[in-house]
């Protein structure tokens, strides 16, 4: 496969990655028995939504804050990089790693945002099988588990592919 397709291909399941993470932050706080009212209250203005500056400042985020940091820049810096950058052959090598690095924060943000889901929905942090809440199939976080090995052959395919 060609490395600039490709590159844009794990740049779009990057910006899904994060968009699930996100989304994981809102049922990190709404099992931390925060209002959704609260939540969307404290998400008005540029960094409040982006970085979650209030509600850093109000419930202390810890981790999850500087996670969120690391993914905003890094997701949009290597889709943009892909993307613009990706058909030249000497950087090829570079996107790559910079691949990699955003994988080594995307994992913990998987983590997270999964069990927190399952915390929100399902009342445990890892669902072995269960009927899904929508009605329609069936859940279990050994998805996670697969979306992780997923990611990791990416990865290694993507520096593969630099070489």
């Amino acid at each position: 496969m060609n490395f600039h397709i490709y590159n844009v291909i794990c740049s779009m399941v990057a910006l899904f990655i994060y968009i699930s993470f996100r989304s994981g932050v809102d049922s990190y706080l709404r099992v931390n028995k925060n209002s959704k009212t609260y939540i969307r209250k404290s998400k008005k203005g540029y960094l409040n939504y982006w970085i979650y500056k209030k509600i850093d400042e109000d419930i202390g985020l810890g981790h999850i804050f500087y996670l969120n940091v690391f993914l905003l820049v890094l997701t949009p810096l290597y889709s943009i990089v892909s993307l613009c950058l990706g058909g030249v052959k000497f950087l090829s090598m570079p996107i790559a790693l910079c691949n990699v690095i955003l994988c080594i924060f995307q994992i913990p943000a998987i983590i997270f945002s999964d069990t927190y889901w399952n915390l929100e929905y399902y009342k445990k942090k890892f669902v072995i099988l269960t009927k899904s809440k929508s009605g329609r199939g069936f859940y279990s976080s050994f998805y996670m588990v697969f979306e992780i090995l997923g990611l990791l052959s990416l990865a290694v395919y993507n520096i593969s592919l630099a070489i």
